[in-house]
């Protein structure tokens, strides 16, 4: 096969998944292999790697499938209009990223208060860790 015709694993190869997340990634409509040969195996060129890198880095940053279908989904258009449907996502990306990141704060005065209260009310005697709700006060 020529270098822009690659079949599974060496495409997989090439951009560092599994071949099984690029399967997953055709049946999520995400990427799109170009042929089949006569044997059933798919083959891909240039516009897959690339797309195939995209939703590696997209994924690597936190986006979810649904945010990175609604990227590449997106109609061709204007750079601005692609900007700005770039821009809204990642923004509502930002936007959830500092929720959870508040409720992991959250999370963690809680767990770093357990010790104190333990301290204050510890456990009866016959509650054994992992036995008894006592050990995690609320």
């Amino acid at each position: 096969m020529g270098r822009t015709r690659l079949l599974i694993g060496d495409l997989a190869a090439q951009v560092g998944l599994a071949p099984s997340a690029l399967r997953y990634y055709e049946a999520a409509g995400l990427l799109e292999a170009e042929a089949r040969t006569g044997a059933g195996y798919r083959v891909y060129g240039r516009r897959a790697a690339y797309r195939a890198r995209f939703i590696k880095r997209a994924r690597s940053l936190g986006l979810k499938l649904s945010e990175i279908k609604q990227l590449v989904d997106s109609p061709r258009g204007t750079r601005q209009s692609e900007r700005e449907v770039f821009d809204r996502v990642i923004e509502s990306k930002v936007q959830d990223t500092r929720s959870r990141i508040a409720s992991m704060r959250a999370m963690e005065r809680q767990l770093r208060g357990l010790g104190s209260a333990l301290d204050s009310q510890p456990p009866p005697e016959q509650c054994h860790l992992g036995d008894c709700s006592c050990w995690l006060p609320a």
